[in-house]
């Protein structure tokens, strides 16, 4: 596995990382809690995805740096390797906020039908 298979990899980890984990805990907090946690899943999942967005890519591009290439090093040419760690983590905020979204307002709808059919 080289260079670019690793950031392709970690690109797509970072995309659905924060999606998938305000799903479930949404989804673990919509079974198991009263509707006073949606105040609180929402501002802590929000300001979550914000700072995961900003922090995410760069400390996994600091913990796995892209390879020394001497050619690269002396100024001829374009060195995007890495880049896509700090897209996905962009991506993976993004998401991140809309999954949470998408939690809440399903959840309601849930609540509104069973209280309807009670």
């Amino acid at each position: 596995m080289d260079y670019n298979d690793f950031e392709l990899v970690a690109f797509w980890v970072l995309s659905l990382a924060p999606g998938v984990l305000l799903m479930t805990a949404g989804i673990i907090a919509h079974n198991r809690l009263s509707t006073a946690w949606v105040p609180r899943y929402l501002i802590l999942g929000i300001l979550g995805c914000f700072i995961y967005a900003v922090l995410a890519g760069g400390l996994v591009a600091k913990l796995f740096p892209p390879p020394y290439v001497p050619g690269l090093s002396e100024g001829r040419g374009l060195d995007l390797r890495g880049v896509g760690l700090f897209v996905g983590s962009w991506i993976g905020g993004l998401a991140g906020v809309v999954f949470a979204l998408m939690t809440v307002a399903g959840s309601s709808i849930v609540r509104r039908l069973r209280d309807d059919r009670g």
